[in-house]
């Protein structure tokens, strides 16, 4: 007979399997569903030029696009909130996001040019300083409770994006900020989604800090005793952090919620190790961000909505559900 341990495997195992099994689908089915009619998999299978055009040029970037940057962005959620001991922080609610667009406003009015290689070194540097400076206020605070720190995140990230919104009046780019704050996979093709490959590094070291990263989560004197150097990790982290939120908004803008809520779901089905949720974490963020995206594809005939209106109503309801939940089991 198995043990608990293996009845616990195979419960894990089987719903890995049914995540992948989703996840597929909605591969397909996001491969599938857009505004042109003449992308159908007969028409595929028959060799039509126009259908295969549209399938490589659009179909196919937009879907990697989609499991890159849900897949990367919910992991710098996990490690936003491992290294901070706090469930409810994340790129978005410490000011990371807003910093990314205040940088490539700056490198817009400073270098004019919208490159997108100056504009990544524009937001990940602001994503760094100003993430770095939110960690380095919280840490000395004395009162830390779990809704009070991402409540300060947001005020600092409104201070944030109040001030870039100054900018941006002050010098005539309010276009530029409303297309910057506006997250879509609408205009992801194939000659500009390969800037969204910069996440790949990032997640690769997250995976080798993995075990580190989980370590510096047990408090600073914990973690040097265990041989692990605290301050070199923490700053690590924030790297990492902050090369895939300036790399993800780059291409598809902001994305609501995934950084915070996805870390938390995973952790209600797998517990808190860093190590084994990482895939997990990618296809459960992947299929999220997909399901947002279908839905923002089918609810206007031969139109789209920005898919970050749609993950701000799906995503508030299930931080919300999050949120009374914890307040339920306190």
């Amino acid at each position: 007979m198995m043990d608990s341990r293996g009845k616990k495997t195979f419960k894990g195992s089987y719903k890995r399997l049914l995540l992948i099994v989703v996840f597929i689908m909605l591969v397909i089915l996001s491969l599938r569903i857009g505004a042109s009619t003449q992308v159908t998999f007969s028409n595929l299978f028959k060799g039509d030029k126009d259908a295969w055009f549209i399938f490589v040029q659009s179909r196919i970037p937009r879907t990697i696009a989609i499991i890159l940057t849900s897949s990367a962005l919910s992991v710098a959620g996990l490690i936003m909130q491992t290294i901070n001991r706090n469930k409810f922080i994340s790129p978005q609610t410490a000011g990371t996001t807003d910093a990314a667009a205040l940088g490539i406003l700056i490198a817009f009015l400073l270098v004019r040019t919208q490159t997108k290689g100056i504009q990544f070194v524009f937001a990940f540097a602001f994503s760094l300083a100003f993430t770095g400076l939110f960690i380095y206020i919280i840490q000395k605070i004395k009162f830390k409770n779990i809704v009070y720190v991402p409540l300060i995140g947001l005020m600092y990230g409104s201070l944030i994006a109040s001030f870039t919104t100054v900018v941006a009046q002050s010098f005539g780019l309010q276009q530029i900020l409303g297309t910057l704050n506006l997250g879509s996979f609408t205009g992801v093709t194939l000659s500009n989604f390969k800037l969204i490959f910069w996440v790949i590094p990032p997640l690769i070291i997250s995976i080798i800090y993995a075990m580190k990263f989980s370590i510096v989560a047990l408090g600073e004197d914990l973690a040097k005793n265990l041989g692990v150097r605290y301050e070199r990790v923490m700053i690590i982290g924030l790297i990492v952090v902050s090369l895939i939120s300036a790399s993800t908004f780059i291409v598809v803008g902001p994305l609501p919620f995934i950084g915070l809520i996805i870390p938390n779901i995973v952790s209600l089905f797998y517990g808190d190790n860093f190590k084994k949720n990482i895939i997990d974490m990618a296809l459960f963020g992947s299929i999220f961000v997909m399901v947002n995206d279908i839905i923002s594809r089918i609810l206007i005939p031969n139109g789209e909505v920005a898919i970050s209106f749609t993950m701000g109503i799906t995503g508030a309801v299930i931080f919300l559900y999050l949120i009374f939940r914890r307040v339920k089991h306190a």
